[in-house]
């Protein structure tokens, strides 16, 4: 370890490290500067984001690839991306400021004060759903603990926590569609049929009110369907059904929205297969007729957070409130 130089400022102590037999150091605030240009690609963006000048930023640059002796970025006019030891480098960044986090947060636990911020993820319409019941009795007890909130399909969630860039995501999948996450489950949840309501087919429905009534898909073949789009992880689940029932449906529109799957049932356009829960919280799912399908398709809820990350009683709390919503969610689907 080396001394501080004079001069540094930052916002947390600086930790020097010596590296190899070179003589060069590096310290946290550079790694942070490294992984923004890296993922800006840009170095005025990446000083945007930091609060630096532009220039100030580049010759923070030019000083650390002068230091090591190599090109960390291929440069044109208007982007930049990492050389092979750029990418050497900024993977080691990533890692080391995943460990200073993971080490400020235990002692922040050993101190008894919880405050800092936590970096989550949320999937469409699901993951907002969750995060707004149970914020209020989180931050009535942990008010020192803030949220920045990313809204992204599950594939890029899975990339941003192994990337270290999430703290924990909430996503739905099946259990074959898991990676090296930790993984820890809110509720599951059945995919069901939507028809609309003046549908040859929607007398079989149940009242209202009434365990849903199971039907099937194979008696939809000559319908119209609009689903959710072709690359979500729900898909999975859905698109094997029909392949199941001998025919490839005639999909009208796809979205990424199931909100607007409901609206285009109740207005007689189409069917559809979706989460149950969107069918509890959409005003327009009583203009639609409601089944089980006989597979009974389903998936399950999760938080996910790395395998290395350090689980304050903040996170644990937080875990504990979204499980508590899964529960009460699961008994209004039965």
């Amino acid at each position: 370890f080396a001394h501080l130089p004079p001069g540094m400022d930052g916002d947390f102590p600086s930790i020097f490290v010596q590296l190899g037999q070179g003589g060069f150091f590096m310290d946290l605030k550079q790694l942070e500067y490294m992984v923004a240009i890296a993922e800006c690609g840009n170095i005025s963006r990446a000083a945007e984001t930091l609060f630096i000048t532009q220039s100030g930023l580049n010759q923070q640059l030019i000083k650390l690839e002068k230091e090591l002796g190599q090109q960390l970025f291929y440069r044109n006019k208007h982007y930049l991306r990492t050389t092979q030891a750029g990418k050497l480098y900024i993977d080691s960044a990533k890692e080391i400021l995943r460990i200073k986090k993971n080490t400020y947060a235990q002692l922040e636990d050993l101190k008894g004060n919880v405050v800092g911020e936590i970096a989550l993820g949320l999937t469409h319409e699901h993951g907002i759903d969750i995060f707004t019941s149970v914020f209020p009795d989180f931050n009535h007890r942990y008010p020192g603990v803030t949220f920045n909130l990313l809204e992204r399909i599950v594939s890029d969630q899975h990339n941003f926590l192994l990337g270290g860039h999430l703290d924990f995501g909430i996503i739905m999948l099946a259990d074959s569609d898991k990676i090296d996450l930790e993984y820890i489950k809110l509720y599951n949840e059945n995919l069901v049929l939507g028809i609309p309501k003046n549908h040859p087919m929607a007398k079989y429905a149940s009242a209202p009110g009434e365990p849903l009534s199971t039907i099937d898909l194979r008696l939809f073949r000559q319908d119209s369907f609009s689903l959710i789009f072709a690359s979500s992880t729900m898909r999975k689940v859905i698109d094997p059904l029909f392949k199941e029932a001998g025919y490839q449906p005639h999909i009208l529109i796809e979205s990424a929205m199931n909100h607007a799957l409901i609206q285009l049932v109740s207005n007689g356009f189409c069917c559809t297969i979706l989460p149950q829960s969107r069918v509890l919280v959409s005003p327009y799912s009583t203009n639609c007729a409601w089944f089980h399908l006989s597979s009974r398709p389903n998936w399950n809820i999760y938080v996910a957070y790395r395998k290395d990350m350090h689980l304050n009683e903040a996170h644990r709390y937080f875990i504990q409130l979204a499980k508590h919503y899964g529960n009460e969610l699961e008994k209004k689907f039965l």
